[in-house]
Parts: C-alpha cells; structure tokens; sequence
C-alpha cells in the first residue's frame, strides 16, 4: 500500500512540470478559415514579413544590378 502511494506521489511529481509556458497560441481549425484577428493575427504577422523580406530583395537586387552596370573606365586615347 505504501508503495502504491510513493509511486503515484513520484509520478506525480514528474509530471507536475509538464506543460506549456508562456503566451498559447490558438491553434488552426480543421475547416475553413478563422476570422483575422487584425494586426496580432499570426498570418498579419507572417505577411508582413514575407512582404517586408520581398521588399528588402528588390532593394537588393536594384543596388546590385546598379553596382554591375557601373561605367567601365575609359582608355586616354
């Protein structure tokens, strides 16, 4: 008997620190799409920054196609 209540009390207190911490995010539904939460929304969020990430790219790729397309020095003839 005092067994059986130490090995409940153990297991117990192994699974006492189980669990999530911190800010729990809503899962997604099995169907159809929930309504956005405005600008907390986890897809608000993850389209701005793809946006913000493609914007970055252009800018990249303009000072780089600008840089390559420097005029090429000139000979003293």
């Amino acid at each position: 008997m005092i067994r059986t209540v130490l090995a409940i009390a153990g297991l117990a207190l192994l699974t006492a620190g189980c669990g999530l911490r911190g800010d729990l995010e809503r899962p997604v539904p099995l169907w159809g799409n929930p309504p956005n939460e405005g600008p907390n929304d986890p897809r608000s969020i993850k389209a701005a920054e793809e946006e913000a990430a493609r914007k970055k790219a252009a800018e990249d790729a303009a000072k780089k196609a600008e840089s390559e397309q420097a005029p090429a020095p000139t000979s003293p003839n």
